[in-house]
C-alpha cells in the first residue's frame, strides 16, 4: 500500500477547510444566537451579517495555513486578520470578550470539519497527523487571540487619546470679544499632556481668528507653579513670534510677582481679574 506522506495530507486537508469554508462559517454563525445587542446577534443587520462572513473566511483561511504549515503565508494572513478585525470591532465599540468568545467558536467548528476529513480519509489519516494538526489549530488560535488583543488595546488607547484631545481643544478655546482682540480662558487642571496640546493648537486658533491681543485668563484653572511657568513662558514666545501681544489674568499675586521676574515674561502685564485686564485696555461696558 502506498504511504501517505505528511505534506500530502497537510494540503488535502487544507483544501477540504477551504471547499468547505462557507459550511464551516454557516455552523459558526449558528452559534451566535445567544448574543444580544452586539454585531454578532441575528438583528445586526444583513449588511454587518456579510462583513462577519467575510471577515470569517479571513478566519479559516488564517487556521487553515497554518496547518498546511506554510508558516510565510500563515504570518501574512495572521497580520491581515488581526489589522482589519481588530480596527472592525473598535469602530462598532464590540467588547473584547464577545469577539474572544466567537473566536473560541471558529475553533470549535474548524475541527469539527477537521474530525469529518479524518473520518473520511480514515485510512490514511495516522494519529501522528490529528496530534500535529491539533498543535496546528491551537497555536493559531492563541496567537490569533494574544495578537488581536494586543492590537485592540494599542487602538482602544489611540480612540481614547485622540477623544481626549478633541475634549481639550474644545475645552480651551480662543474666543474673540471684538476686532482683533480675543479672550483664552483657561478652565480645569491644566496637565503636561493638556499644557502641550494648548502649545500646539492656540497660536493657530488666534491666526485663523485675527487675535492681535491675547487675554489669556488662568483664574478657572488649576495647575502647580513649575508647570505654568515653563508652559507660560513657551507660550509668550510663541504668540510674540506671531506679532500677538498678550496680557495673564487670575494667576496669585505671589505667582505674578514669581514670573515677573521671569526675563522672558517680565514684559507681560498681569492683572488679578479679566475685568481688571479688559478695563486697562479700555474694553469696559458702557
Amino acid at each position: 500500500m502506498k504511504e501517505i506522506r505528511m505534506p500530502s495530507m497537510n494540503e488535502a486537508l487544507y483544501n477540504y477547510l477551504m471547499d468547505n469554508a462557507p459550511h464551516i462559517t454557516d455552523r459558526w454563525a449558528g452559534l451566535l444566537y445567544d448574543y444580544k445587542n452586539s454585531i454578532y446577534a441575528d438583528d445586526a443587520g444583513k449588511e454587518m451579517r456579510e462583513k462577519l462572513r467575510k471577515q470569517h473566511r479571513m478566519t479559516i483561511v488564517t487556521v487553515a495555513s497554518a496547518i498546511l504549515e506554510d508558516e510565510e503565508q500563515y504570518s501574512l494572513n495572521l497580520k491581515t486578520w488581526v489589522e482589519k478585525v481588530a480596527n472592525s470591532r473598535v469602530k462598532t465599540n464590540t467588547p473584547i470578550h464577545e469577539v474572544l468568545q466567537a473566536v473560541g467558536k471558529s475553533g470549535t467548528v474548524i475541527w469539527e470539519f477537521i474530525e469529518s476529513f479524518v473520518e473520511e480519509h480514515k485510512q490514511d489519516v495516522t494519529p501522528a497527523m490529528v496530534i500535529r494538526w491539533s498543535k496546528n489549530l491551537h497555536r493559531a488560535l492563541d496567537e490569533v487571540i494574544n495578537k488581536f488583543t494586543k492590537f485592540y488595546y494599542e487602538l482602544t488607547e489611540r480612540k481614547i487619546r485622540s477623544q481626549r484631545e478633541v475634549i481639550h481643544k474644545t475645552s480651551s478655546p480662543v474666543i474673540p470679544i471684538m476686532n482683533g482682540i480675543g479672550v483664552f480662558p483657561l478652565v480645569g487642571e491644566i496637565s503636561e499632556r493638556r499644557a502641550e496640546l494648548i502649545l500646539e493648537h492656540m497660536p493657530q486658533a488666534c491666526k485663523e481668528k485675527g487675535v492681535e491681543t491675547l487675554f489669556i485668563d488662568m483664574s478657572g484653572a488649576s495647575f502647580t507653579e513649575a508647570l505654568v511657568r515653563e508652559k507660560l513662558r513657551q507660550m509668550v514666545q510663541i504668540l510674540q513670534m506671531l506679532g500677538i501681544n498678550c496680557a495673564v489674568s487670575g494667576v496669585r499675586p505671589d505667582l505674578a510677582q514669581t514670573l515677573r521676574g521671569d526675563r522672558q515674561v517680565e514684559d507681560i502685564p498681569f492683572y488679578n481679574s479679566l475685568q481688571q485686564a479688559l478695563a486697562h485696555y479700555g474694553l469696559t461696558r458702557s
